[in-house]
């Protein structure tokens, strides 16, 4: 049997180095490849692949933001997600968003197609250092958790515009206030959490501490 694969990054020699990995297996046939996000998932909803193999720092949209419209237009391709680098927050969210796979780019060549066999047999590939970095942000999440009861109303406002992917602007504009206030707020926020990242940020779940 043939698997037909999408494969997603916006280097073209790293593009063209994983088609001719992916193509020198027999059971893999590369249907389509992408260069930004808003490409691989418009060739995720054209080719409907069996796997795709998404980079996650692309343009447009990375990985976990197409990996998270997948899901939303319930597309059944798995999706393995190739990061150069990733912060533990990028790693849990990929995770809980449902990637298929996760591996790292300076990981050997043959470990990419075992993965993908993995996937399509229906089981889930994450790198051993990936799952210890998932290990180490729930810990931190459940830290900033007990911390959330600190926020002001506020602040929980500005929390949930965050974590619908508004930027500093739309956020200012959204809550009346200038953007050097928002950021005032941020960093308030970031202290009180124990966090340093929009992306921790995101990562909070305000219905556990009854902030919802």
């Amino acid at each position: 049997m043939t698997y037909s694969v999408l494969i997603a990054d916006d280097h073209p020699v790293v593009l063209g180095g994983l088609k001719a990995l992916i193509a020198e297996n027999p059971q893999f046939r590369v249907v389509a490849t992408a260069a930004d996000g808003a490409s691989a998932l418009a060739e995720l909803q054209r080719t409907t692949p069996d796997v795709a193999v998404l980079d996650l720092n692309m343009p447009i949209h990375n990985g976990l933001a197409v990996l998270q419209r997948a899901a939303e237009l319930h597309l059944s391709a798995p999706i393995v997600i190739l990061a150069a680098a990733a912060s533990d927050a990028d790693i849990h969210a990929l995770v809980t968003s449902g990637a298929a796979g996760l591996l790292f780019k300076d990981a050997a060549p043959q470990v990419l197609t075992t993965c993908l066999e993995r996937v399509l047999a229906g089981r889930k590939w994450i790198a051993a250092d990936a799952l210890a970095a998932v290990q180490r942000q729930e810990v931190k999440n459940q830290l900033s958790q007990s911390r959330l009861s600190s926020l002001t109303q506020r602040e929980i406002e500005l929390l949930r515009l965050v974590q619908n992917s508004r930027s500093n602007k739309e956020i200012a504009y959204a809550l009346n206030l200038s953007e050097g206030t928002v950021k005032v707020h941020l960093n308030s926020m970031f202290r009180k959490l124990g966090v340093s990242s929009r992306a921790e940020l995101a990562s909070l779940k305000l219905v556990e501490s009854g902030l919802s």
